[in-house]
């Protein structure tokens, strides 16, 4: 995401001419064989968009469909939350005025509900079902939003802001200053909410929640890191997914630093948002929503899936359990006489 606030001029015209161009052209975001080897999918959710940022960041709505938008239409879209679609898929498409010169959006979901804020809009709104919103009361003076993330431990949105990282109560309409020194971009929050990432510098940095102390630095490995997600369960739990502006994806080990490209010959990779549906990851590309899994014993940016369920004894096999032990006992009997 950039972080100059453009003026509405530049971006209209730039809408005008085509921002398109702005990628590569028919560039498909595709798995490399390493991501394949290490059991990640990928597929398009909506195809279709275009310009210099494409769709903006996502969120589940109470109803299961999920809220997204689009800089270069200026439109919200709700998209029921399946794979395959294109923008005239949409369930909603509202006409809608960017308040700011940046007109990126970023997006969360949290409690069951759906949160999201433009970059220097100020205002941090609710969405229904409909694609419609309203401001969250008293969180005036917040703003420049480049990454934000629903921590389900707390309820509370992580997210990067003019005050630093913050912890945002959406209920009560209050927040925190976690660390108001750092100014952010690509924000997640780990499964058991102690720890944050965000990118700084063309790199990726950790922070503790609770004291805003900062941890460790990753290296971006000079691909513009942009979104992250924490991937919780399995064999990567507690790794990271790194969304690259240079059209990689990548898996950030956070024990040794190692980087895997495990998707890349994408556009720009901008956003990522949680599917608090399914344990995906939506990657938003300037031209389209993907979605990334890691398989089903792990979700990426929400809480840990649940253990598989013991399977329950047949009945035959009680059956055979059963007669195996009347047996056995008629044998002591017949022992003892």
């Amino acid at each position: 995401m950039d972080r100059v606030t453009r003026p509405l001029s530049c971006i209209s015209a730039s809408v005008l001419l085509g921002l398109s161009m702005s990628g590569p052209a028919h560039a498909a975001l595709t798995l490399t064989p390493a991501g394949t080897a290490d059991g990640f999918t990928l597929s398009t959710v909506v195809g279709g968009f275009f310009g210099t940022y494409g769709p903006l960041g996502e969120a589940i709505l109470p109803n299961g469909n999920f809220v997204t938008g689009s800089a270069s239409t200026d439109r919200i879209y709700v998209f029921k939350d399946v794979d395959g679609q294109t923008l005239s898929d949409a369930v909603v498409s509202t006409p809608y005025t960017f308040q700011t010169g940046n007109p990126q959006y970023v997006m969360a979901t949290v409690g069951g509900k759906a949160y999201g804020a433009q970059v220097a809009g100020g205002t941090i709104v609710q969405f229904a079902n409909d694609g419609s919103f309203a401001a969250v009361a008293g969180l005036t003076g917040l703003l420049s939003y480049y990454g934000m993330w629903g921590d389900p431990t707390s309820g509370h949105l992580i997210a990067s802001s003019n005050h630093g990282l913050v912890d945002i109560d959406p209920v009560a309409g209050s927040f925190r200053v976690i660390n108001a020194s750092v100014f952010p971009d690509g924000v997640t929050v780990s499964s058991d909410g102690k720890t944050l990432y965000a990118e700084v510098g063309g790199n990726i940095n950790s922070y503790n929640v609770a004291t805003g102390a900062f941890v460790q630095t990753y290296s971006g490995g000079g691909h513009s890191p942009d979104g992250t997600g924490v991937i919780s369960g399995g064999k990567f739990s507690g790794d990271l997914i790194v969304n690259n502006n240079d059209g990689t994806v990548t898996l950030l080990d956070t024990t040794t630093g190692t980087e895997t490209i495990i998707a890349s010959g994408g556009t720009r990779g901008d956003f990522v948002s949680a599917d608090t549906n399914n344990g995906t990851l939506f990657l938003s590309q300037y031209d389209q929503v993907a979605r990334l899994s890691c398989g089903d014993d792990c979700s990426i940016g929400g809480t840990p899936p649940p253990p598989p369920p013991i399977p329950e004894p047949s009945s035959t096999t009680l059956l055979g359990l059963g007669l195996a032990g009347l047996f056995a006992l008629s044998r002591r009997y017949a022992g003892r006489s």
